[in-house]
């Protein structure tokens, strides 16, 4: 009877495993919502380098990506993150069977998201556009209404 249970407890270990690896990258070029920001070379987890791609974005463009984001920043809650265990195990079995990294480090993953906001705000600032009010709008629950533009023309 232990012999059976281990060989159950085995299976579903290895088909949680294999399923993990199961899952496959977005392939989109936009700044991915689901996934790490990329940042431009040499800049650390508290700053975010705008990609060429990134630079030639229209007002309204920044804008929606901000507000997507700003809605999910509102969501982080470090009360929810996965346990330490599941997050070593993820990061174990990642480089092995392929899929996402998301959720590995949910506190780094929160720091992009406002390091990617503030560039992404400057960068309205600089094109002459309605920016945000960060502050305000992260303090807003998660429930809040879609964040909008209210900031002056100028640099924030």
């Amino acid at each position: 009877m232990a012999m059976v249970r281990v060989g159950t407890f085995g299976f579903f270990l290895f088909a949680a495993v294999f399923a993990g690896g199961c899952t496959s990258a977005p392939k989109e070029q936009l700044p991915s919502l689901i996934t790490d920001p990329v940042s431009g070379g040499g800049a650390s987890a508290d700053t975010y380098q705008l990609s060429r791609q990134e630079l030639g974005y229209s007002c309204q463009k920044l804008k929606g990506v901000m507000q997507v984001r700003l809605l999910q920043v509102r969501k982080y809650e470090p009360s929810n993150d996965a346990s330490s265990v599941a997050r070593g195990m993820q990061s174990v079995a990642t480089p092995i069977f392929g899929g996402t990294t998301v959720g590995i480090d949910p506190a780094s993953q929160h720091r992009q998201d406002l390091a990617m906001l503030e560039a992404y705000n400057h960068r309205l600032a600089a094109k002459k556009c309605k920016t945000f009010d960060l502050a305000a709008e992260l303090k807003k629950p998660a429930t809040a209404d879609m964040p909008a533009p209210t900031g002056s023309k100028t640099r924030p």
